[in-house]
Formats: structure tokens, C-alpha cells, sequence
């Protein structure tokens, strides 16, 4: 809620603020938590009005009083100031819900043009020591695979078996048509922040709870097609994992255009309360104009004026010697208010609506773009923010801040910074869909073209390892799947090297082919999906390094907002965590056919070995953890895979 206020001048008693928000469809201006009720007395002295307030007993028989009763909706507590001239000005305490929709949040995750670590048009790339044990490593793999091909002919007399290959292709059309159907499903987000928009509903409380009513209905109704259609473990774990893929999208997508909607909302009545503060303090008697605009452009200048004065520091004669082009830009450039050119042309004349939709049109081009300085932008703040009025000081401060919050972290491709609700289209949403990245922004950074030669480079290199994956798995790893009479030993060692080869292919395909190529489609110039992951030292590095896109939702949405909702870092952690496990043993209930807990209980376990990494001794000895970290790893696959067959 807006700053309100009450101020004793002389002998006389008048608020401040003549209009105090009581909440509507569109939300208060802070979210709902519980309502305060302030009861002001305001004596008719002077010297009264300085006193702190709920300090004053009022005499029998004494001075005469003059008592506001001010409602503060969605606020727990209240914060009060006692100015110049008497003026007491009331601040609701900004809840938790509130500041988690600001700018902080949305800077833990940034986005900037840079290559990935494999990709060889990395600037380090032509440099790499390592360069050519990646071509040796390839080459081996491509000999290896030419090896079991060849000895399955000379066996069998096929090069190739289809047995793996029936676990995917089996009721494909099916599958196919399914996830388009998910996908589909998503556009559901634009309507939503439509309505938002229009400020018919509230983001918190009302509709963050419908968001999640619906996500979790989608995922249901994914598990439970899974279970109809009796998909094999490669379908079903393809359709599950792009079902969270998506709900992560849509989850961002929604999460930042309801906090942004929220801001925006409030930053309109705070600009209707500045305009009814600016016609109050007003000298002009005809200030007041109306609905449609509540203050008369005159008003607005003379505010204007006080303001630039008082941010110069000495006094400007009002005199035919002021110059028009101040005066413009005064009240025009700087006046960041929606719809201005709309307002001010319903009250002008006719001779006087061109220039000053002109004025309103040129001022709105220049404030939407600032003035770009390199890599930094710098915008004009708000006229009134100098005011010598603190009400009317504090609203445009205040009104700064929510249009600061409004605008993308970065410009587009035309060099222009987009502001909320501009995004809010199909067409954009649609462009996010296809975008690599799990964490919603106004504006990506962009590369300028798309190059052909690049996408053929990464379709053949995805097919190409796609196909060693096929004969790995065909010669390495379903032969050696273990039985009930089957030593565990036995069947540890003989996959243990295979599934090892196949999680770093896997990886490949995924982050370096699959990622990469969709970069390239979009011109998604941020292609950093990985970190050096394999120099981990500790199972939390390496969470945080080989998988950028879930990381940095998790670190936005997850982590990040349970501290701003009061956790502490370490439970945020835990919380983060827990998530992830839960989700992680979701897969594998669904791959499997079985809840076990098996994968939720080693992921679980990485925070004790988190706490075992922080050891100074550990820290001291980087191989010691990162041997550690590969030895889990090389455990860690086999096991899983033979605790859920046979237990």
C-alpha cells in the first residue's frame, strides 16, 4: 500500500493524502496478510502533531481534536515519520510476498553471450592442451563401435539388433502425438497473464494457487497416460522428463509475469494517488480535472518546476525568461505515466492537442530507450523525485522503482529495453518454448544469424553419438542386466565401465548437440549449459556445474525465494534438495514401475558428503574430492540400475 499520511499546519488539521487504497480485484498495493487498523488524532496545535503517534490522550475538556481513522489492508505492521511542518506520514511494513517479486531475485540468473566448453567455436578452444585426447577419444569409441558391430555379424549375421530399438519405436505415433498435445497445453500461460494485465485477479494470493493446482493436474494426467498406455521405461522416462522440462517453463513463466503484474498494478494506483497529492498541494483552484485525468497539465508543470528547483537548489524565476524546452522536458520527457499522450489529449483543445501529443510521443521514445553508455544504461528518474513535498517525494520514488522493476534485464535485438506487459504475447511465449533455457526473461541475448553449416554440425554429431549409445547399450548393457541367481559383484563390474561411457555420451547429446542446436535455431547467444563438471570436488559442485538450465531454476525459483519467504540459507538448501530427490525418484518410480527410494536416498546423502568436502584437510587436496566425486559416480550408475531390477 502506498504511503498515507496526515499533517498539522498552524492551527488547522488536514490529510495528506486524500485517497487510501482498500484493496480491489486487482490486489492491494502489498500482498494480503492481515489488516491494520490506524486510528490518527491529529490536534489542532502545532506542536501536537509532532508527538509519536498512539502516545496522545486526549484532556477532558481540552483542546479541540480532529480524528482520521486510516485502514491499511495487507500489512502486518505499521512504520510512522514525523517531518517538516508536522507532517506524519504512515509506511505499511513491505511483507515477505512483496519483495521476492524484485529485481535481486531475477539477477541471480543472468544471460550473456558465451560459448560452451566443447564447442569449437569456444574462443579457448584452438588453445586446449586436452584438444587432441578428445579426437583420440572419439576415434576410440568410433573404433569400439566398429568392433561390436563387426563381431555381432560374425555371430548372428546382423550388424545391428533391433531389440533396443523396440523400446522406443513401439506405439511412437502415439508418443509423438502426445507430447505434442503437452506442449500444446502450455499456451494456457498467455491467457493467464492476460488476465493479469488486465488486473482482474491478483497474482498472490489467488492465482499463484491455481497455478499450481494446474501443474499438478498436468502432471497426473502424464503419469497416468504413461501407466494406460503401458509405454516401455525409454518412452514413458522420455514423455515424464519432458512434462517436468515443461512445468519448470511454465512454472518461471508464470511465476515473473505474476510478480511483474503485481508491480504493475501497484505502480498505477501509486501514480493516480501522486496525481491526486500533486492536485491537492496545488495553488491552481482548477487542478482537479477529473477521472479521466486528476490533474490539470499546469499543475503537473508547477510540480515539475518545485522539483527541479529543489534538486538544483536555488530558486528558478518563474518569468517569460524560463525556458520552454526545460519546461517540456520537465513535464513531458520525464513524466513516466501510461497512456499520457491518451490523458492529456482528452483535456486540451484542439490547437493544443498535436504539439502535446507530439511532446508525449517523443518524450515516451526517449524514456523507453535511456541513454546507452556501452554496456550500461542510465535513465532519467522521476520528475518529482526532488520534490519538497516528502508525500509527493516518496510516491515517485516509489513509482521509480516498480517501473525500474518492470523492464528487462537487458535490451532486445533492436537496442531497446522492453517493459511489462509488452511481452505478454503468443508469439513470445512461443519463442521462450523454444529457447534453451528454463528461467524466463523479457530479452535473450541474440546472436545475428542463424548458420546452417553449425545446425548440420550438430544434427550429424547427435545422430552419430546416438547411434554408439545404441550399440554400447545393445552389446555392453542389456546383455549384462542381472538375474536372480547373478552375482552382484559380477554384474557391478561388468557395467560399471559401459554405463559410465554412456552417461558422458548421453551428456553430449543432450547439452552439447540437442541444447546447442536449439541455440542456434532460436540465436540463443547464452549456449554456456555446462560448467567444468568433471573437476568437481564434491557432489554440490557438481550439481551446480552440469546442469546449468535446472540449476538456475532451482537457484531462482526454489532457493532464492525461500529465503526471501523468511527460510534460512541452510534450510533453503534442504529445501532445494528435497525437491530435486523427490523429483529425481519420480523418474525413476515411472521408469521402473517401483517405489523404492533408492535414487531419493543418494541424493539426499549428498549433504552430509557436502559437509564432509567442507573439511579443511579435504578442501587442502583437490584430487582427494575429485577422485571422490568420480568413484560415487562410477558407483552410483551400476547400482541404481541393480537395485531396482532386483529389489
Amino acid at each position: 500500500m502506498a504511503p498515507s499520511a496526515a499533517a498539522a499546519t498552524g492551527g488547522t488539521a488536514r490529510p495528506t493524502v486524500s485517497r487510501v487504497s482498500t484493496g480491489s480485484g486487482s490486489g492491494s498495493d502489498d500482498e494480503v496478510v492481515a489488516s491494520t487498523t490506524v486510528t490518527t488524532t491529529i490536534l489542532s496545535s502545532a506542536d501536537a502533531a509532532q508527538r509519536e503517534l498512539g502516545e496522545y490522550t486526549a484532556k477532558a475538556g481540552g483542546e479541540k481534536t480532529t480524528t482520521t481513522t486510516v485502514t491499511h489492508v495487507g500489512t502486518k505492521g505499521l512504520s510512522h515519520e514525523v517531518g517538516k511542518g508536522g507532517l506524519v506520514t504512515l509506511r505499511p511494513s513491505q511483507s515477505s510476498r512483496a519483495k521476492r517479486s524484485g529485481r535481486k531475485i531475477r539477477a541471480l540468473v543472468s544471460f550473456v553471450p558465451r560459448e560452451s566448453a566443447f564447442d569449437r567455436f569456444h574462443p579457448h578452444s584452438s588453445t586446449d592442451p586436452f584438444r587432441g585426447f578428445y579426437v583420440l577419444f572419439w576415434i576410440a569409441l568410433f573404433i569400439l563401435m566398429l568392433n561390436t558391430s563387426y563381431t555381432s555379424w560374425a555371430s548372428t549375421g546382423q550388424v545391428i539388433s533391433m531389440t533396443f530399438a523396440t523400446l522406443f519405436s513401439r506405439d511412437a505415433w502415439v508418443l509423438l502425438l502426445s507430447d505434442a498435445t503437452l506442449c500444446a497445453s502450455t499456451f494456457i500461460c498467455v491467457p493467464f497473464a492476460l488476465v493479469l494485465k488486465r488486473g482482474w485477479v491478483s497474482y498472490w494470493p489467488t492465482l499463484i494457487w491455481a497455478q499450481h493446482a494446474w501443474q499438478a493436474a498436468l502432471l497426473f494426467s502424464v503419469i497416468r497416460w504413461t501407466q494406460y498406455r503401458d509405454w516401455p521405461w525409454v518412452q514413458s522416462g522420455f514423455l515424464t522428463l519432458h512434462t517436468l522440462s515443461m512445468m519448470m517453463k511454465i512454472h518461471s513463466y508464470m511465476a515473473v509475469n505474476g510478480a511483474m503484474a503485481d508491480n504493475y498494478h501497484r505502480m498505477r494506483r501509486l501514480e493516480v494517488q501522486l496525481e491526486e497529492r500533486v492536485a491537492e498541494i496545488s495553488d491552481d483552484k482548477d487542478a482537479k480535472l477529473g477521472a479521466g485525468q486528476l490533474v490539470s497539465d499546469s499543475a503537473w508543470a508547477a510540480a515539475v518546476r518545485k522539483a527541479l528547483e529543489a534538486e538544483q537548489g536555488e530558486a528558478v524565476e518563474h518569468s517569460k525568461d524560463w525556458s520552454r524546452r526545460d519546461v517540456q522536458r520537465g513535464s513531458n520527457q520525464l513524466r513516466h505515466r501510461t497512456n499520457t499522450a491518451h490523458r492529456r489529449a482528452a483535456v486540451l483543445t484542439d490547437k493544443e492537442k498535436p504539439a502535446a501529443t507530439t511532446e508525449a510521443s517523443a518524450a515516451g521514445k526517449e524514456a523507453k530507450a535511456g541513454h546507452h553508455d556501452g554496456e550500461t544504461t542510465v535513465r532519467d528518474p522521476h520528475p518529482l523525485a526532488s520534490h519538497p513535498d516528502s508525500v509527493v517525494a516518496q510516491l515517485a520514488r516509489s513509482i521509480e522503482e516498480l517501473r525500474e522493476e518492470l523492464l528487462s534485464a537487458g535490451p532486445n535485438e533492436k537496442g531497446e529495453h522492453v517493459s511489462w506487459p509488452q511481452n505478454v504475447t503468443y508469439a513470445n511465449f512461443f519463442d521462450y518454448l523454444c529457447c534453451p533455457t528454463l528461467v524466463y526473461e523479457l530479452t535473450y541475448p541474440r546472436v545475428k544469424n542463424i548458420r546452417p553449416s553449425y545446425l548440420l554440425e550438430k544434427a550429424l554429431a547427435g545422430v552419430g553419438t546416438f547411434c554408439v549409445i545404441y550399440v554400447i547399450t545393445e552389446h555392453w548393457i542389456m546383455p549384462h542386466q542381472p538375474g536372480p541367481d547373478t552375482p552382484i559383484i559380477q554384474t557391478f563390474l561388468q557395467l560399471a565401465v559401459p554405463m559410465m561411457v554412456n552417461y558422458l555420451l548421453i551428456f553430449f547429446v543432450m547439452f552439447e548437440c540437442a541444447l546447442a542446436f536449439a541455440g542456434e535455431a532460436t540465436r540463443f547467444a547464452d549456449r554456456e549449459f555446462y560448467l567444468d563438471w568433471w573437476n568437481s570436488r564434491s557432489m554440490d559442485e557438481f550439481s551446480r556445474k552440469w546442469n546449468k538450465p535446472v540449476h538456475s531454476f532451482l537457484l531462482r525459483h526454489v532457493y532464492a525465494h525461500s529465503i526471501t519467504a523468511g527460510a534460512s540459507k541452510k534450510v533453503a538448501m534442504l529445501y532445494t534438495f528435497l525437491l530435486s530427490s523427490l523429483l529425481h525418484e519420480l523418474v525413476m518410480a515411472i521408469v521402473s514401475g517401483k517405489i523404492r527410494g533408492y535414487l531419493f536416498a543418494l541424493q539426499m546423502a549428498q549433504i552430509p558428503l557436502i559437509a564432509i568436502s567442507q573439511i579443511p584437510w579435504v578442501k587442502r587436496n583437490p584430487t582427494v574430492g575429485n577422485m571422490s566425486f568420480w568413484v560415487g559416480l562410477f558407483i552410483g550408475f551400476p547400482m541404481l540400475n541393480i537395485g531396482y531390477i532386483l529389489f
